[in-house]
């Protein structure tokens, strides 16, 4: 009995000094840096990015001082992170490997941002309910875009063959896409929000049964956060930081959809209603599932968007080390093998 009750202290004592450690080093993480840090940090109005607008307030907490700068496009935000003019960003989860098919490896991503964000839009009384009566209908769409990745491989997995759909090429922002839809040029858009939630708001769109957020290949990833990784190999304390400062961000949003929402509205100039069904069916999690990422960027390759695979490198450029430092979970927790 007595080296029962030895064992079961001795665990106990373990236990406690792992904890109070576990403890001590979530503490050290919320340290402020010694001195101050600038950092610049590339922003788009997009309703599933605009819980970003809150990290310079969080960061400052760490003697980290944030300027936005703002972007129209993931593709312009990638290339100011690969050249430096920034050092922080959120884009597609596409753009690492975009980046690395051109060459450039100063790109890396610490963490996911959810799923949803993306969507597929019908006039009002309409509907789609399955992939094969995709075949008959005009559909409007821009190649490049994380809906149209996310639309062309739930395509691919459904039977159907890309180059033989009634494809109207969209050239610029989500509005066009709209204007096409109630002009009857296109019968489906595959766009994204705020604009599906404009036409339902308005009441002259839908959305189809069919949801091009499923596929095996993408899911419903909307995008990563990404540093530029001299940044990162000089400041990695404070790159650590960041990712403590967007965790918090990330809960801050997901514990009140209504500042979420009124955050949005004021960013992007639109009405609350509107930024509310922007945001409703988007879900935020910072896992960050690396295997999707990689069928992403074999998909892109075999499709012919990048010129060579990327699939076997890509890990190399995507780090956990500060995400499992923040949450305290083990890479495959994390999405690792997802």
């Amino acid at each position: 009995m007595k080296a029962i009750r030895h064992l079961v202290l001795a665990s106990v004592a373990a236990f406690a000094t792992a904890f109070a450690a576990d403890a001590l080093a979530q503490a050290d993480l919320r340290a402020p840096l010694p001195q101050p840090l600038t950092i610049k940090q590339g922003m788009l109005n997009v309703p599933a990015l605009s819980p970003l607008w809150l990290l310079p307030e969080q960061a400052a907490k760490y003697n980290i001082q944030i300027e936005t700068v703002m972007f129209q496009r993931f593709a312009d935000a990638r290339t100011a992170l690969v050249s430096g003019d920034i050092h922080l960003t959120a884009f597609g989860p596409q753009d690492i490997s975009l980046a690395l098919g051109q060459g450039a490896k100063t790109l890396v991503g610490i963490a996911g941002v959810g799923s949803g964000n993306d969507c597929l839009l019908v006039r009002t009384g309409e509907d789609i309910k399955d992939w094969n009566a995709v075949a008959d209908k005009r559909i409007g769409i821009g190649a490049g875009s994380i809906s149209w990745l996310k639309f062309a491989a739930s395509v691919q997995e459904n039977g159907l063959q890309y180059n033989k759909l009634k494809i109207v090429n969209i050239v610029g922002g989500g509005a066009n896409y709209l204007r096409a839809l109630q002009g009857k040029e296109i019968d489906i858009a595959v766009v994204w929000q705020p604009f599906c939630a404009q036409a339902i708001v308005e009441g002259f769109g839908a959305y189809p049964t069919l949801d091009h957020n499923r596929s095996k290949t993408v899911g419903g990833l909307i995008s990563v956060l990404a540093v530029n990784r001299p940044l990162m190999e000089k400041n990695r304390d404070a790159v650590q930081r960041l990712v403590v400062s967007y965790l918090d961000v990330l809960d801050l949003a997901r514990q009140d959809s209504g500042r979420w929402a009124r955050i949005y509205a004021e960013k992007a100039g639109l009405p609350e209603n509107i930024a509310a069904e922007s945001i409703r069916t988007t879900e935020l999690d910072a896992t960050l599932p690396l295997e999707s990422i990689k069928r992403i960027s074999k998909f892109l390759s075999d499709n012919g968007v990048i010129t060579r695979d990327v699939s076997g490198e890509v890990g190399e450029h995507y780090t956990y080390d500060f995400l499992a430092k923040a949450t305290g979970k083990a890479p495959d927790q994390l999405g690792r093998n997802q």
